[in-house]
């Protein structure tokens, strides 16, 4: 770069490293302290009680989601004595209108303007429907008729998480994008958030089926452990609420100060391409999460012993809580992509060492380390790259959708997670699995083996083909900087007129 002999050597370095965060693979994080050189506070350092106080949300988000996802199956199948397959289709067409509600709930949010935010009060209010019909979900009345426990399940099923889940959770995602406009700050909230819910995760794949069994192994177990689990989340819940705030606005107003009509605000977020991109990136990873639940069916009938899911649940999980908090500096210098991509590729071999006995406990450790370490990357980085995906729906179009946007990440959870668990029990179902019976046909447990190892080896090829072209850190300090240019001129603007 030429030098100016009438500008000084520091203007000159400054520059010199701009234009070199723009060329670098850094470039996504360069652009950190932008919001502060032209004046954009959006982009400021969050305290470390506010970056917990967010953290602790994804606790609450899964006590409610950890056990539907890894036992409401095996509670139905050999609690309740729902059968597999209906069970399964239950729980997808229950799934299927959480979706549909995430989609509304995303034009509602973003409709919202309230002095708490936009996103906050739909999880304050959230709170007690999701929880009470959490708890009355684990709860299914005795007395009641085949049919009748059926449509009592669906139903709570669908308060829970097609009402109060997807209210509550949706808002949780959209936080991410409007509590700040700093990247390096979004990864390092995704890094607390999915630390704390990974933990969560483990607590509860460790003691949830332990403390069952301790306390008889029926519905006395789970009527304990559901109402624990839902007293903590309420108060989770409410420690983001309090201890959160949101500083990132947007607009989705025309010229004359009239609110878009839903249908402009469709057509501008189906023009960004990377919206479909994210919804069939959390489908696929969510599909996944929503076949764990075959994991204590796989321990019980292909390894012998149902307590040994905890151990499974301990290996698969333990790394990705370690190797969460080198994530920001790697993420730092490679970029989320390059990072989840060489995940996809330790993912697979990880699945291929499982594979190559399935009864076999210490290949399956084995195996499932390797995966661990090959998720760390996109469990770090997921939210964030929604957020990115916000940003640059912002970029193109001046119209910032953050519901909208998550709405497609959360849509990908529930569908995705619905047809995991649909494929679980009609699979099962397929294969002759018998919950009331002392021991299952071989058919079942080769249906287990592939659900739980073939399953996620497919799944992991199709996330990688995803995120090839989710390729959206190649713009993202120029949409950063632009962003903040505009936020900075619109505040001064706003502070002229007063």
């Amino acid at each position: 770069m030429a030098k100016d002999s009438t500008r000084t050597s520091a203007e000159q370095q400054r520059e010199a490293v701009a234009v070199s965060a723009e060329d670098s693979l850094t470039a996504s994080l360069a652009a950190n302290a932008v919001g502060e050189a032209v004046g954009d506070a959006s982009g400021q350092r969050l305290s470390i009680r506010e970056r917990l106080a967010y953290g602790v949300g994804d606790v609450g988000g899964n006590l409610i989601f950890a056990p539907i996802s890894a036992f409401l199956l095996f509670y139905f199948t050999d609690t309740v004595g729902i059968g597999a397959a209906i069970a399964g289709t239950l729980l997808l067409f229950g799934r299927v209108l959480d979706g549909t509600m995430d989609l509304f709930l995303g034009t509602f949010i973003d409709r919202t303007s309230t002095r708490w935010g936009k996103a906050r009060p739909w999880i304050l209010f959230a709170t007690p429907v999701v929880v009470i019909s959490f708890v009355l979900l684990f709860n299914i009345p005795a007395g009641l008729g085949a049919g009748g426990k059926e449509v009592y399940a669906f139903v709570m099923y669908f308060l829970c998480l097609g009402v109060g889940f997807v209210g509550s959770n949706l808002a949780y995602h959209t936080l991410l994008s409007v509590i700040t406009s700093n990247s390096k700050m979004r990864v390092s909230l995704t890094v607390i958030r999915t630390f704390f819910a990974l933990v969560t995760t483990l607590v509860v794949n460790f003691v949830t089926i332990p403390v069952v069994t301790a306390n008889g192994g029926g519905q006395a177990g789970w009527t304990l452990i559901s109402i624990v689990y839902g007293a903590i989340a309420a108060v989770t819940f409410l420690i983001v609420f309090f201890g959160t705030k949101e500083r990132v606005t947007g607009t989705i107003k025309q010229d004359d100060g009239q609110k878009l009509p839903l249908g402009k605000t469709l057509k501008i977020l189906v023009r960004n391409p990377y919206f479909f991109l994210a919804f069939g990136f959390f489908l696929l990873n969510y599909l996944l999460t929503g076949t764990a639940g075959v994991g204590v069916y796989y321990a019980k009938d292909v390894l012998g012993n149902p307590n040994i899911y905890s151990i499974l649940g301990l290996v698969q999980l333990l790394p990705l809580i370690i190797g969460l908090w080198f994530m920001p500096a790697i993420i730092g210098r490679f970029g989320k992509r390059k990072l989840i991509l060489v995940g996809v590729v330790i993912t697979v071999i990880g699945a291929i060492i499982s594979l190559i006995d399935p009864a076999n406990l210490t290949l399956l450790i084995a195996g499932g380390l390797v995966r661990a370490v090959g998720g760390i990357p996109a469990a770090a980085g997921l939210f964030a790259l929604v957020a990115d995906v916000v940003d640059y729906g912002e970029w193109k179009s001046g119209v910032r959708l953050d519901g909208m946007t998550y709405a497609a990440a959360t849509a990908g959870q529930n569908f995705g997670a619905g047809l995991g668990v649909a494929l679980v029990g009609w699979l099962l179902a397929a294969g002759g699995y018998d919950g009331q019976a002392a021991t299952q046909p071989a058919s079942a447990v080769s249906m287990e083996v592939f659900l739980y190892l073939w399953l996620p080896l497919i799944a992991a090829v199709l996330m990688g083909v995803i995120i090839w072209f989710l390729n959206i850190d190649k713009n993202l300090s120029q949409i950063q900087r632009d962003l903040a240019s505009r936020r900075a001129a619109r505040a001064s603007g706003a502070h002229v007129e007063s």
